[in-house]
């Protein structure tokens, strides 16, 4: 890895350069006219956002692709290479491997029919929740509040809501994987503090054009609420896809449920019992199969995340207003 001690070494070089330069400009030792000085120095500032932002992203993205490497490497050549930024023997055997198990297609498909009916409940749900909260008038509203912020500062824990789960007879069912999931609390109250946002006007117009709490919901709110559901669906869409403790609390361990896991659970379980080799693929490294399923179960948030990008700011910073 010599070219890459190299790299790092210019890399490191050029940045002293850069930070000796930007002082000596700071300082204006050459005694430079201020508006060329200033010239000078707003380039600079630029050229220091562009280093910052490109060092961010390459913390999040360097991680990213060496597990994309280490997924296209041969396994022996991983045994013998470890992680590596380049790809010593380009092999696809990991994602042969990981699409011919069938656990892991229906695991898969069980995320995606979990998550989507999650998500898409948990928007109507919190939103309606959120709206209720959100209204003022409404009689006992700053009860409601107050036990909705209670219940997320106090929690019972996971086995009184596992035995509940027996009772009314969800235990070992798909609903336990569903229902649970629905209802989230701090979405309700990032919403509820977007809807104080909007104001009252708007509801008030709507009212006396003679719309109902049910049509102004429709035709006001909905619309005007737009970035703070899109920034909470994209939440409860990777809190969900990413889940696998539901399936300890609320299944059985074995195969008797085993149609109901979803992929990152396949996933633990495959990597927790692999074999090294197998008839079909030969050698195996467990941690290139393990590099293959990462990057497979990571590529439907890639693909969904671009479409609400765009939202997430400014859902995030006006929920985040304080009433």
């Amino acid at each position: 890895m010599l070219w890459f001690k190299i790299t790092l070494i210019v890399i490191a070089a050029l940045l002293l350069i850069f930070f000796v330069s930007y002082v000596i400009f700071g300082l204006n030792i050459f005694k430079m006219p201020k508006n060329i000085n200033d010239r000078i120095l707003r380039v600079f500032g630029k050229i220091s956002k562009g280093l910052i932002v490109g060092a961010i992203s390459l913390f999040f993205l360097i991680p990213i692709w060496i597990m994309i490497a280490a997924s296209f490497t041969d396994s022996i050549a991983f045994a013998q290479n470890g992680y590596s930024f380049i790809i010593p023997k380009f092999s696809v055997t990991a994602y042969a491997y990981i699409f011919s198990n069938k656990d892991i297609l229906r695991g898969l498909l069980n995320s995606t029919l979990f998550t989507v009916i999650v998500t898409a409940c948990s928007l109507v749900v919190n939103t309606l929740a959120a709206y209720a909260l959100s209204e003022k008038k409404m009689p006992g509203n700053k009860i409601l509040n107050k036990i909705f912020v209670f219940t997320m500062l106090f929690s019972t824990g996971m086995v009184p809501i596992v035995l509940v789960m027996r009772q009314i007879g969800m235990y070992n069912k798909a609903t336990a994987l569903i229902i649970p999931a629905i209802i989230n609390v701090y979405n309700i109250l990032l919403i509820r503090n977007y809807l104080y946002s909007i104001p009252d006007s708007l509801k008030e117009a709507a009212q006396i054009d003679g719309s109902g709490y049910l049509r102004t919901f429709i035709k006001v709110i909905l619309p005007a609420s737009v970035p703070i559901i899109a920034t909470t669906g994209m939440m409860a869409f990777v809190l969900k896809w990413n889940s696998y403790m539901d399936i300890l609390y609320y299944l059985e361990p074995g195969e008797a449920n085993k149609q109901l896991w979803t992929i990152q659970y396949v996933i633990m379980d495959m990597l927790m019992n692999f074999e090294p080799s197998s008839e079909q693929f030969g050698i195996l490294n467990k941690y290139v199969i393990q590099s293959g399923t990462i990057i497979v179960t990571i590529i439907p948030l890639l693909i969904a995340f671009p479409f609400v990008q765009k939202y997430f700011e400014k859902g995030l910073t006006m929920g985040a207003v304080k009433e």
